[in-house]
């Protein structure tokens, strides 16, 4: 499995949800952009405090339902940071995020290291069929990028998503991740993104850094990481290294125009790809997101 089909099924089962981008880095008709082109036009979109909202308001029902059951239940913080939330899933960057955090590799350790996920504790079947439901209850779903994914109606943590965004949430939401993965894919086989790509893989060898794909600056850091790890002083050399290589990046991407390029090849994959029964779901998705931020206290 390829680094971006397994960071695509990854955002499919866990359905996270990434956050909106803007246009940066230049004016319509004066030369390229920085675009954050992301599939569906953003409709998977969430911006990091909503999704912390969200979150936070999910494990409170999921706790509520868990008590009624019976059972003890602590609510789970969200660990993901930010960058982590906002990573656009082509690899696109902008300068301005290339000199703030690089590519976030090390900035991410760093942040995980200082909070830890709490330990996961043994359950007894009980608890854990309270928690995720029961096999009677269970649904199976086929992805239209391909993924299978499987989840009980009858847990607590179904339950919970259903009462915050709706009835149709724990079928809509996947599917429409499912949607926006097999836009993803299009795009990068794609022979006009190719191309993009290797405009941008020229650029970068000319700077001094070699690179056949989008991912590949990324994997020479995130390979150093671990040895780096265990001197301070050599975790901040690679993270100077990291904004370094990640500043190039950008530029290259910025001067080779790559993202007006994904955003010209996306559109056409999805004016391609897209039945009205696929833009009725993403439809239903975005009006489900929209009840659960318009609902509630934070």
């Amino acid at each position: 499995m390829s680094a971006s089909t397994a960071r695509r099924t990854l955002l499919t089962v866990l359905l996270a949800l990434t956050a909106a981008g803007c246009s940066l880095g230049g004016e319509p008709g004066r030369g390229p952009v920085a675009l954050d082109v992301r599939p569906l036009s953003g409709a998977t979109a969430f911006t990091y405090a909503q999704a912390v909202r969200l979150h936070d308001r999910e494990e409170r029902a999921v706790a509520a339902c868990m008590t009624s059951r019976g059972q003890s239940y602590t609510t789970q913080p969200r660990t993901a940071s930010a960058r982590s939330e906002e990573t656009n899933p082509y690899g696109l960057l902008t300068p301005e995020r290339a000199a703030q955090d690089g590519y976030g590799i090390v900035g991410e350790y760093l942040y995980r290291q200082s909070s830890p996920p709490p330990p996961e504790e043994p359950r007894k079947t009980a608890w854990r069929q309270a928690l995720t439901g029961t096999p009677a209850h269970r649904v199976r779903l086929r992805l239209p990028d391909g993924v299978s994914l499987e989840y009980s109606t009858d847990g607590c943590v179904a339950r919970a998503r259903a009462e915050l965004y709706g009835a149709d949430w724990n079928t809509v939401a996947p599917v429409t991740m499912g949607l926006a993965n097999r836009v993803i894919g299009s795009v990068e086989a794609d022979p006009g993104y190719r191309a993009a790509v290797r405009h941008w893989s020229s650029c970068m060898t000319k700077a001094g850094h070699p690179a056949t794909d989008l991912q590949a600056p990324r994997r020479a850091i995130d390979s150093r990481l671990q040895k780096a790890a265990a001197d301070a002083e050599t975790l901040h050399a690679l993270g100077r290294d990291e904004i370094r290589l990640a500043g190039a990046d950008a530029g290259c991407q910025l001067e080779t125009g790559l993202s007006e390029a994904v955003r010209d090849v996306q559109q056409a994959a999805e004016e391609h790809l897209l039945t009205a029964s696929d833009r009725r779901t993403v439809a239903r998705f975005v009006a489900d997101k929209h009840h659960a931020l318009a609902t509630g206290s934070a």
